[in-house]
Order: structure tokens, then sequence, then C-alpha cells
């Protein structure tokens, strides 16, 4: 295999079965993550994290990959991307190789066709379920320590959740992705909850709706995992902004880390690095006898192994593209991958940091997800809404229809044929502009951002 070729073979499966499916179907009727479970968990050798929820999931596995790979070789497996397939498959921050890829991908084939050859033309072995695999071998090769695995939409029918993983993260949960998940927040807790696997020492939950919690609680009692929840046992608290970021304390236990710093924007961030910092600290304190060491303390029952002064180092070396990142000064401008309104209130907690009234609106978000409820919550904010698409054929953008329907709403709106007409709208325009849109949308202004 070429390097094409290798990432052609991750959808391969999938585009053979999913002409024959109902769009309308969810995931339980979908997708099969029992075709690939054997396989996984016998190449699960390293410990490892699983993180799941409707946000700031990536934004979590990049934060706790950068605080354990101080001390250990961290395998980190993520997705969406956001310009190179490759930065799917990280060790200690650095991407699979073009000829890795290549390579790895082959590797496995033969064990993936074997599982392929017994399928009927409606069932696959989900993009997901090889990425796993892919990034399982790699990881196994290259001898990390620990490795840290971000799930997709889901948890119970999602291949990721698979691997082997003696810590969970769950992130706040919303309503969203509801075709594949379920129309109520229960059903989608119900789904990610399923993290939680029985095995896990510690399960670490961001802020939930009630109504979610129960379901988490419920699921850990049942199985006899141990739960840590925000504002209980670890929070962030004197949350402010700085120049080009964030900087808070955070609280774990009896451990106070003050004015850690980030390169990122929004209170959500925060959030977020109080849960990586949190996971963080017992995974480096239970880690080496999860390796058969004894080096260090394996309870939970206290502060471990965080170091304050290498967790301030580490964080504010963090780059994620597309999460609240200033890309242009002038005129001001934001991209975020914000595809849903529930989403859309740190976005707007951000632009009132920096006292803006009135923006141009950027919206990029296929027609089959949230672009409406997102025209609708920036509504008050936006003084141009501008509608655009992105080039990736697997999507679809409607951008006049989209505009006609927000239109009956009262939403007044600008389509464009590209981004990149998107962006040179906004430029003329002039105000501050903010970019929301899909990951598809926020990889082609990432390209641009030298042009901006």
């Amino acid at each position: 295999m070429n390097r094409q070729e290798a990432e052609d073979y991750v959808y391969s499966s999938y585009l053979k079965a999913e002409k024959h499916w109902d769009y309308n179907a969810k995931d339980s009727v979908k997708r099969r993550p029992d075709l690939t479970y054997e396989l996984l968990r016998r190449k699960s050798v390293s410990p490892a994290v699983v993180i799941t929820g409707s946000k700031g999931k990536g934004s979590v596995a990049n934060m706790l990959s950068c605080l354990l790979k101080d001390r250990y070789k961290v395998g980190l497996f993520t997705s969406p991307h956001i310009t190179d397939f490759n930065d799917r498959f990280r060790i200690d921050g650095e991407k699979i190789s073009d000829d890795d890829f290549a390579k790895y991908m082959t590797l496995i084939k033969p064990e993936l066709d074997e599982i392929e050859k017994t399928l009927p033309e409606d069932v696959c072995i989900s993009p997901i379920g090889i990425q796993a695999d892919l990034a399982l071998t790699y990881f196994n090769d290259m001898g990390t320590d620990f490795n840290v695995i971000e799930c997709g939409k889901g948890a119970e029918f999602d291949d990721a959740n698979n691997a082997k993983h003696e810590y969970a993260v769950i992130n706040s949960i919303f309503l969203e992705h509801t075709r594949e998940l379920g129309k109520t927040l229960e059903e989608i807790a119900r789904d990610k909850s399923h993290v939680i696997t029985g095995e896990q020492k510690c399960v670490y939950v961001a802020p939930q709706k009630p109504e979610v919690m129960k379901v988490i609680l419920d699921r850990a009692d049942s199985l006899g995992v141990t739960l840590k929840e925000y504002g209980k046992d670890f929070m962030a608290t004197n949350v402010r902004y700085s120049q080009g970021g964030m900087i808070f304390d955070v609280v774990i236990g009896e451990a106070l880390f003050r004015d850690i710093t980030i390169p990122l924007l929004g209170v959500h961030q925060a959030r977020n690095c109080a849960l990586a910092m949190a996971a963080a600290a017992d995974i480096l304190g239970g880690i080496d006898s999860l390796n058969g060491l004894d080096s260090f303390d394996d309870s939970l029952d206290g502060f471990n192994g965080l170091d304050e002064d290498m967790a301030r180092r580490e964080l504010q070396k963090l780059s994620y593209p597309g999460r609240m990142e200033v890309i242009s000064r002038n005129p001001f401008m934001i991209l975020d991958a914000c595809i849903n309104s529930a989403s859309c209130q740190n976005v707007i907690d951000v632009l009132k940091s920096y006292e803006i009234e009135k923006a141009t609106v950027i919206i990029g978000i296929p027609d089959d997800k949230d672009y409406a409820g997102v025209a609708r919550m920036m509504k008050s904010l936006a003084d141009t809404v501008i509608i655009t698409k992105s080039g990736n054929p697997h999507y679809v953008f409607s951008p006049s229809k989209q505009c006609e329907e927000l239109e009956k709403e009262g939403i007044k709106a600008i389509p464009t044929a590209s981004v990149k007409d998107a962006i040179e709208k906004a430029k003329a325009i002039g105000k501050p502009a903010v970019i929301l849109g899909t990951t598809s949308v926020i990889s082609e202004v990432t390209k641009l951002k030298e042009h901006i």
C-alpha cells in the first residue's frame, strides 16, 4: 500500500455498506463494534484512558497527553483531524509518518480482510475500528507506556471503546448526534456511559445535567467503579482571560495549583484542563503499578503524581487548531469547531470577554447538522451572517437553501460558494469575525490562515 491507498482503506468497508443503510437508523443498528472487539482487546498491551462526551474530548485528550508525556511515552489516538489524517496517531506529540502509516495499514490489512470477507454487503468494519487497530499496533511496536484514546460521537457502539482502559473520562454531555445516538438526553448519556466497562480504576466526570449524572452514576454503581466529579473532587477556580489565553487555579482534592496558563480561550477550556489534570494526577501515581512496577502509590485516596512546575510548563505549550483559536488580529477573527447550539454559549462568552458586541458570523455546517440552532444562538451578536461550505464530498452543504430556511426565522444570511469567499467577504466588511464550522471547514480555514 502507498500512503493514499492506506487512507482509502480506512473507509473501504464503510463505503461498501453505507449505500444499503437507512440514513435515519441509529448507531445501534448500523455499527458493529463486536467485529473488532477481540482484535482490539488483544492489542491493548499498555494501560489506557478512553475519553467520551459531547464536546471537548479532543481538548482533554491533548491536555492529558501533554501532562503524561513528561514522564512516559504516550500514544494519542484522536479523531477527526484538522489538516492531516496522520494527526490522528501521535506518540509524544509527534504524528505518524506517511511511511509508517502505509506500513502499519499494510501490516493489519490481512487480519481485517479476514473479518471483512465474512460480512454481508450491508455490514461493515467501522472506520474507527480500522484506525484503532492501526493505532494500537503502532503504539505497541513503538513501546508506549500509556495510551490516550478519544471516542467518536458515542461509546457503546464505538470501536475505540473496545480498547482495554483502566481509566475513563466523560466530558459534558448534551443533545447532539440525535439521529445516531437517540432523541433524548438520557439516551445519549446511556450510550456514552458505556465508556464505563467495569475494569476502570476511576472515571472522571465533567459538569453534567442532573438527568445525565443519574445515568452515569447508575452505571458506575452497577459495575462497582469509582467516580470523581467536577466541583466535588476537582475544579477550576479564579478563572480569568489573559492575552490570548486563560489563567486559572486548579483544585484536586487537597492540592492547589495556582495560575495555570493555557493558550486556549474560554472558561470551558479551564474546566477541560481541570478534568485532564485530575485524571493525570491519578494516572501518574498509578501507571507504574499497572505496568507491574512499585515505584508509585497506586491508591486513589490522596494526591499522587502531578508535579506543579511540569504541569504549568507543558500546558503552556498546548496547540490545538480550531478550538477558540485567534487566527487574525486585523481584522480580529476567531475560529472554532462549533457545530451545534449547545456549544455557542462558549463562543458568545469569549466574544463578550473581548467586548465585541457585533461581529461577522461565518457558519459552515452541513445541512443535516444544527446550522439553524447555531445561527439562532449567534443572532444577537451577529452584525452579518455568512453561510459557507467546504469542498469535502462526504458532507452535504447547501448555502443558498440554508439561507432560505434562516430567512423564514427572520435571520438574514449571505450564501457563499467556498470558505475562501466567506473569509474575503468578512475581511471586506472589516468587523471582528468568528468562523464556526465542521472539521472540514476548520481544515480549509487553517490552510488559508497565512493569507488572512
